[in-house]
């Protein structure tokens, strides 16, 4: 897997932002065999187990195993409370945010978790110094943005310690999805503890502090293996059901498989045609298939003359079947991308009714469609025949998304030639950013359940805007639905306009959602995964 959160290469999916599950009682058949230690895989080792600098998701899978923060959500991803007592209602508009802290929360030295704490690691997460890169868990926390600027003191942020347990953050504006990134994002640090190491806080185990479930134990920074042992200090320790996690990161789906068959491992993860062979053989029924927060789209380089041309992109849009795509190549319970917004992210306040229920299917297959847009578009160009490239990262489930995509095009639109050029993730990221590029495919994933997260991949706000895409009706609709100040109705509506104008210009053209399966041994149990984060462990318990 990449080193870059958000950015996802294909040959590896994990899910983001939401933690499973709040305090259980503990029962004598959950505690049965709690000292055997349960092994499952990683795709990747740790780069860091410091809050402030993860910004890779395996990293960040690994630390919502050990840390804890003001909020966490139950198994059916409903937010409750964590080290905060209650999930609080926020006053000034929806702006400021007053917490208690529970106080029988401690670091697994013993010491208790305080608001200074989270206003310590609040800061040095915008602090210049600390050179984050995810400020943007926290840029809606007020001054946020001009500290790690340089231009405010990191004194000035918009977190406070009215007591030793009691925490008051304040926001630059009213943020509906807030209490995900509470529940997701923002952990506490141990000062002494944290400065004591400076730089190197987060690098092994030994220099690493834990308030959650777990302490992290068995890493040194490279490690391809490590533990999470049950916390003595946790204030729910007794919900915690198994001792011991052994984690093994193991690259291959071939070798993730083996090892699982041969009870080597209790839960890993298999991609690609390794799904459908599960669906239909002995693995069947250890096989769960989860959607995930996260959508593979193309965007367009609107700096040049043929891709800028929006009858071109819409003629490719409807020369895909995307339908096809996630059953005959993918085969692993990806489904058809049909808007920006990926299915299960957000429903109507008034009915219920899922975001793409609403919008409907607003980019079908239609050969005769593709053919009349490429008519068009040969017309306002002035060209019969043209040549586009199509970048991606080297990863084999992308370069069978890209050769679809080739073959689709050049099947369809008479005249067109497609060239792949596949290159390592990061190599892409760089190509993108320089804007060397006709068009390519991307994933994004979201910690948080908002379509704003998605929509604003096709808006000149976005921190990634590769394409440069610009329309003034879709910047305005952007703005109004960041601007915290419509009901939840009026901004649903507004966030539905969106998603059908970007669909009408092809702003960016999504394929489809990814889903993650996953292998769970019979002998488990209480491991889910939900649309936005894997397992958490510390409710998982051997039948």
């Amino acid at each position: 897997m990449n080193k870059t959160k958000k950015w996802v290469s294909g040959l590896e999916i994990v899910t983001l932002g939401l933690v499973l599950a709040s305090c259980g009682t503990q029962t004598t058949s959950k505690t049965k065999n709690s000292s055997k230690t349960l092994t499952v895989t990683a795709s990747q080792a740790i780069a860091t187990a410091d809050p402030n600098k993860a910004d890779d998701i395996a990293s960040q899978a690994a630390i919502a195993q050990f840390m804890e923060g003001l909020y966490t959500t139950n198994t059916k991803g409903k937010v409750v409370p964590a080290i905060a007592t209650k999930v609080v209602k926020p006053t000034d508009g929806g702006k400021k945010y007053t917490f208690t802290l529970r106080r029988n929360a401690k670091w697994s030295n013993g010491q208790p978790v305080t608001a200074a704490d989270f206003v310590y690691s609040l800061q040095r997460q915008v602090n210049p110094a600390t050179k984050s890169q995810e400020v943007g868990h926290v840029a809606e926390i007020q001054n946020a943005t001009a500290i790690t600027a340089g231009k405010k003191a990191v004194k000035t942020l918009g977190a406070k310690a009215l007591g030793k347990y009691k925490l008051q953050l304040t926001l630059t504006q009213k943020v509906p999805y807030f209490n995900y990134r509470l529940a997701t994002e923002i952990y506490p640090l141990n000062q002494k503890f944290t400065e004591k190491y400076g730089n190197k806080y987060g690098t092994t185990a030994a220099r690493t502090l834990s308030n959650g479930p777990y302490v992290l134990k068995n890493w040194d920074g490279t490690s391809d293996t490590w533990k999470y042992v049950k916390n003595p200090n946790y204030y729910d320790r007794q919900a915690v059901h198994i001792n011991n996690v052994k984690v093994e990161t193991v690259k291959t789906n071939s070798t993730a498989q083996n090892l699982f068959e041969s009870n080597a491992v209790q839960v890993t993860q298999i991609t690609g045609t390794q799904v459908a062979s599960a669906k239909q053989g002995a693995l069947k029924k250890s096989l769960t298939v989860t959607k995930l927060n996260q959508l593979y789209f193309m965007p367009w380089n609107n700096q040049r003359t043929l891709t800028k041309n929006a009858d071109l992109r819409r003629a490719v849009s409807y020369a895909l079947n995307r339908n096809s795509l996630v059953k005959n190549v993918l085969k692993d319970g990806s489904t058809a991308a049909t808007s920006l917004v990926p299915t299960g992210n957000t429903k109507n306040p008034e009915t219920g009714q899922d975001f793409n229920q609403d919008t409907g299917n607003l980019y079908p297959y239609s050969p005769a469609k593709a053919k009349e847009y490429w008519q068009k578009a040969q017309a306002s160009l002035g060209k019969k025949h043209i040549t586009l490239q199509l970048l991606t990262n080297d990863t084999d489930v992308n370069k069978s998304v890209a050769e679809f995509v080739q073959a689709a095009i050049e099947k369809h639109l008479d005249g067109v030639k497609v060239t792949v050029k596949s290159v390592p993730l990061t190599n892409e990221i760089s190509t993108l950013s320089k804007g060397n590029f006709d068009f390519a495919t991307l994933a994004w994933s979201s910690d948080f359940q908002d379509p704003v997260d998605f929509l604003n991949k096709a808006s000149v706000t976005n921190s990634v805007d590769f394409g440069k895409f610009q329309n003034r009706d879709y910047e305005k609709k952007i703005a109004t639905i960041t601007a915290g100040t419509q009901t939840k109705t009026a901004r649903y509506q507004t966030m539905q306009q969106a998603a059908k104008l970007v669909a009408e210009e092809q702003g960016v053209t999504p394929l489809y959602q990814t889903a993650a399966a996953h292998l769970i041994s019979d002998k488990v149990g209480g491991v889910h995964f939900t649309l936005l984060r894997d397992a958490l462990y510390r409710y998982a318990y051997w039948k």
